[in-house]
Parts: structure tokens; sequence; C-alpha cells
């Protein structure tokens, strides 16, 4: 197993936030199962009894999937903590999570789900200030580098053939696209048709594939619409779906000024750059690549959101451009002081663009280059 920074994360909030239920958000196959197994195998063995269901097998999810607190009672009789797995697979997530937060406050619990989207639903109304929740992305540098010499030396495989822990495990190439083919097959749209309640499943793939081709490009929902021939309305709910999925993230604009800055387009990333190459078929060496430097700011991006959710940063991300072309890859702002980082991603060496004078002749902030020579300060 590697170990993931997360638990310790769990760990901690237990302490910290005593009396709050504790939410595991992340896409299948990214190791929730694992990471709840061990928590329940480091708390056995300080004498906890741990009471652990994993709602994809109905069997379990019938011991928990209950507003009776009489029910509960009796079920949770003698245990110091309950983790219950897939949590949104229950009929009311959000009003069973509450009665057991209300009614057992020295009992530990720690529910997991896949799909943000269903699960965040349910518990928005009756969970309001009862928990806590964490993000578990696949694998960072951070939690792998101490296994390899050099960071540099992990960049192909990431950048190939993304992080999922299974992926990362497997030693041959054939065997990493198989276990990704498998992935996109078996997991990775299986709530999205399920709980989004999608029909025409096909769509949503195409838009998938087109979304990969335009990794680090500004896209927008009308030029997308136009692309599949779906209205706009519906290609919004399918972004929101894939996103809350944790299969793409957006990155919005940043603009304080709308008439000199574009404030409508947004950018688009995968979580895991192995699901972005599988979705067109690509896993060619970097060097062949003319796509390397999409690829580069992709994880770059990724890699950033991993480091603040490890550090409970709070900050809001964007992108800038004006429409004269000026324009920073990535910026971040504090949610606390408001203060500004800037920066501009290459793959190989060379200097600051234009745009980043612009930035600071605007904005009055410092952009930084991040190149292969510096990007562990920047994702570490």
């Amino acid at each position: 197993m590697i170990p993931r920074i997360v638990q310790n994360l769990v760990v901690k909030a237990q302490r910290r936030f005593p009396g709050k239920a504790i939410l595991l958000f992340g896409a299948r196959q990214t190791g929730k199962t694992t990471l709840l197994k061990s928590l329940e195998k480091d708390l056995s063995a300080k004498g906890e009894r741990i009471f652990y269901l994993n709602c994809d097998f109905a069997e379990d999810k019938e011991q928990i999937d209950t507003n009776s607190i009489t029910l509960l009672k009796k079920r949770l009789a003698g245990a110091n903590a309950v983790f219950i797995d897939e949590a949104q697979r229950l009929q009311n997530a959000g009003l069973t999570l509450k009665i057991i937060v209300d009614n057992f406050p020295n009992l530990l619990l720690v529910a997991t789900g896949s799909s943000a989207f269903e699960l965040k639903n349910s518990l928005s109304d009756a969970m309001t200030g009862r928990y806590y929740d964490f993000t578990l992305y696949p694998l960072a540098l951070r939690e792998v580098i101490t296994r390899d010499l050099e960071a540099g030396y992990l960049l192909d495989d990431f950048l190939r053939f993304g992080a999922y822990p299974a992926v990362y495990l497997s030693q041959k190439t054939k065997d990493k696209i198989i276990t990704l083919e498998k992935i996109i097959e078996s997991y990775l749209f299986k709530d999205v048709f399920e709980f989004g309640k999608i029909r025409n499943s096909e769509k949503i793939k195409d838009l998938c594939k087109l979304l990969a081709y335009q990794i680090g490009n500004e896209v927008n929902e009308n030029e997308l619409s136009n692309t599949l021939g779906l209205d706009r309305k519906t290609i919004g709910s399918y972004l929101n779906l894939l996103e809350q999925a944790f299969i793409i993230f957006r990155l919005k604009p940043f603009s304080s000024n709308l008439r000199q800055e574009i404030g409508r387009k947004f950018k688009i990333y995968f979580l895991d750059l192995g699901i972005r190459n599988a979705l067109i078929g690509n896993f060619n060496e970097l060097k062949t690549r003319p796509d390397v430097g999409a690829l580069w700011e992709n994880w770059l991006v990724m890699e950033r959101m991993k480091k603040h959710s490890f550090a409970e940063k709070l900050i809001e991300p964007f992108f800038w451009r004006t429409y004269g072309g000026a324009e920073i890859d990535y910026l971040e702002k504090s949610k606390i002081d408001e203060k500004m980082s800037a920066f501009e991603f290459k793959w190989r060496k060379g200097n600051l663009s234009r745009g980043a004078s612009r930035f600071r002749e605007i904005y009055k902030t410092g952009v930084k280059l991040i190149n292969k020579e510096n990007f562990t300060e920047f994702v570490l």
C-alpha cells in the first residue's frame, strides 16, 4: 500500500472537529476503500471496535439504510467508529448520517462517496454544519517521490499514464494501458450514467473525447453545443456531472475589467492524464508528442490542487487573458487576504511572455516561470 496523505488529515480531523462526520470524496479506484481499510486496521490495533459497511453490497447497505433511531442504536451498539463506503447509495444518505451524528456524539463517522453530485445533494440540508470533507485524488507526486531518486524520472509516467494507484503500480506499459481501459469501461462513467440519469451515453463520451483534445485551451459551452449538436443547457449539465464525478476540472477566467479581459470562456483539465490519454488512444512517448505542453500544464495545475488540498489552503484558482492576447496560464487568489500569485508554464526552457509584463503592469503582481528545472517547488 502507498501511504496516502489524506489518511493523516482524516485522523487529525477527528480531533479537530469532534462530533462531526468526516466525508471522503473521490473517483472510483483512487483508493478510498483501501484508505478506510487502513484506518480500520490502525484503530482496531488500538482496541477500537469498527463497524465497516460497503454500500455497493446489498447486504451491507441494508444494515445501515434506515432512518430508525431504534434500529441504528441496535446495530451500532458497542462500536467506536462506523465507516460507510459509497454512502451515496443510501436512500437518504443525508438524513441517515444526520441521525448518527446527532445521536452518537462519541462515534467516529467516516463516509465516502465516488459521486459528489449525488452525495452532496442529499447532504445539503440535513448535514449543514455537521461534516468536514476531503478529496482523495489519484496519487500525487509528493506521495510517491520517496520511492524514486529523481522527481523528473516520474514525469514521463505521470504525463502518459496518469496516477491511479493500480496504474502506477503496474510495471509494464501494456498492463498500464489495460488497467486504464478497464477503469474507463467499468468505473469511470458508472456513476455519471446512473446518478445523472443519462439516456444518451454516447454523447457524453463524445463530449469527454472532445474535451480531451482541448486540455489547457479555452472553451465555452456554445462551441461545445455546436460541435456535438446538443443544446447549451444539456452541455452545462454534462459538464457539471463530469466535474462532480471527478473526471474533469474547470478553471475559470480571472477578470476585474470585463471590457478588456475575457470572462466567459473556461479551461478544461482532466484530474488524471492517463484517463485523458486513454480517451484519445495516445500513449506515445513525450518526445514525439505535439501536445506535451498541454499535458505539462494539465499536470502542474492538478498537482497544485493536490498540494493545496493537503495543506487545506484556501485559494481560488484562475487563468487570465485579455482580448488583446495577453495571458497568464495560472494564478491563484487567497480567500483569506486576497493576495495573488501568478505563474507561467513552459515544458522547455524559455522566458516569460509579454503577457506576464502586461499582467504585472495591471495588477502589480510578479509572474513566476515554472519549467522542468524548478517544478518541484511548485507541486511539492
